[in-house]
């Protein structure tokens, strides 16, 4: 099923293009869009305050601000593991120190585009050239729509909001596999080259969808939010409402432990308890936040659950349901990454005349969880007891970044080290014939 942002136009001509362009952004504004931008204020913990202070009264809020919280990024990243580390890229069966130098901040942004699409459930991924540095850079594009050949699958055109004029009009852009220009909100074109072409020959983008997005975080996020902001109105008040019955007086009371109160006869003043309970709406939060993690294969460990942590064989049994997500879901990254290289290989022809092979393979990292100090010491043990590792391994498993200078010269004093202690430890040759009197010194 296509969404609102998915334009359909019953032929390719440059004058249809332009036309559907025009009429498409008076659909910017729908619901989708909406929700969409909640989510990536959750999501980047910004103007968060806004999705929580609708729900209080400005009064109220002038006792306590409101109190969002940042479960969005952290479920976001608990639950997408395909980039939790950064995955082996080979061009020939080999790795490439000239593309992955080109290939700037690829795997932060990589990652970042799995945790939007399964927040947003779909993501326009951008290659671009930086002239200025020489070298690929990324943009995720949350906000754009896809435009269609009635009956083809595959999209020719994208269309997204880059920026506004000094009027504050909307400038837009647009791309297909031959055009590419600029156009303001009210439908006039702005050029980018003479013939408004695409230099590339093709989208450089890589598109992602899933079925089902993370909805229920954000409505979680909100919905603790206010909670907590509940909590922290409750702390304020839990010495309870001050009650004052049969009083005239024209005054306005003010407490205080240095103040008297004068009342006049027959009135009363007291402190109506507070019904809640502090620890059971900060349970009911806590539930919130488990039974979400819960629908998302997530768990949450409380810093007050107790016990001693986990070990890495316990992590993996309690993360299963994730790691059988992530199996499900290799095959979409794999194809993502083939084609985002296929865009970024031709970008880079056409700006320095460098060409890269087709044979392009990702090899994605293991799951791997941390283990104990001595769970750490038995797999190393064993590792040298069958031959299987070396002192050179395990200090680059310890330090990966280490130099192979640096690497000799920790062997060496190691190896000095021990020479030393073995000496030492030998009993002196000839210390017994000296107590017999057969050597002299």
């Amino acid at each position: 099923m296509r969404s609102v942002n998915q334009i359909v136009i019953p032929e390719y001509s440059k004058e249809l293009v332009l036309q559907s362009v025009r009429d498409a952004q008076k659909d910017l504004l729908q619901k989708e869009d909406g929700e969409k931008a909640t989510a990536l204020d959750f999501y980047y913990h910004r103007n968060v305050d806004q999705h929580i202070d609708k729900w209080f009264s400005s009064s109220t809020l002038e006792m306590v601000p409101s109190y969002p919280q940042k479960i969005v990024p952290r479920m976001a990243r608990a639950r997408n593991l395909i980039f939790k580390k950064p995955p082996k890229r080979t061009i020939s069966g080999e790795v490439n120190p000239d593309y992955n130098g080109l290939a700037h901040n690829l795997d932060t942004k990589a990652r970042e585009a799995t945790e939007l699409t399964w927040l947003l459930r779909d993501l326009a991924f951008r290659s671009k050239w930086n002239e200025k540095r020489g070298r690929l850079e990324y943009d995720c594009i949350p906000f754009y729509k896809t435009y269609y050949i009635s009956g083809e699958t595959e999209p020719f055109g994208i269309s997204y909001e880059i920026s506004r004029d000094k009027n504050m009009d909307r400038i837009f852009v647009f791309w297909s596999d031959d055009l590419h220009f600029k156009y303001t909100q009210g439908g006039k074109i702005l050029r980018i080259n003479d013939d408004d072409i695409n230099p590339y020959g093709k989208l450089p983008f890589t598109f992602s969808s899933v079925n089902q997005g993370a909805e229920d975080v954000i409505r979680a996020a909100i919905q603790i939010g206010i909670a907590s902001t509940e909590i922290a109105l409750a702390e304020r008040f839990s010495f309870g409402q001050p009650v004052l019955s049969g009083y005239t007086g024209d005054s306005k009371l003010q407490l205080g432990i240095d103040r008297i109160l004068m009342l006049d006869e027959g009135s009363s003043f007291s402190f109506a308890g507070n019904p809640g309970s502090l620890k059971d709406m900060i349970e009911v939060v806590k539930n919130f936040a488990d039974q979400t993690a819960i629908n998302n294969h997530l768990r949450i460990r409380w810093a007050d659950s107790g016990g001693n942590p986990p070990s890495g064989e316990a992590l993996k049994v309690l993360e299963l349901e994730n790691i059988e997500t992530r199996q499900s879901e290799l095959p979409l990254w794999l194809e993502w990454e083939k084609d985002r290289y296929a865009i970024d290989r031709r970008i880079i022809e056409v700006h320095t005349g460098k060409s890269f092979s087709e044979d392009y393979a990702v090899d994605f990292e293991e799951v791997s969880f941390p283990k104990s100090d001595q769970e750490v010491r038995d797999s190393w043990k064993w590792k040298f007891e069958n031959n299987l590792a070396t002192r050179e391994d395990y200090f680059r498993w310890e330090n990966p970044d280490i130099s192979d200078e640096d690497l000799e010269k920790k062997l060496g004093e190691i190896d000095e080290s021990k020479k030393i202690e073995k000496e030492a430890e030998a009993p002196p040759a000839f210390g017994g014939l000296r107590k017999l009197g057969t050597i002299s010194a």
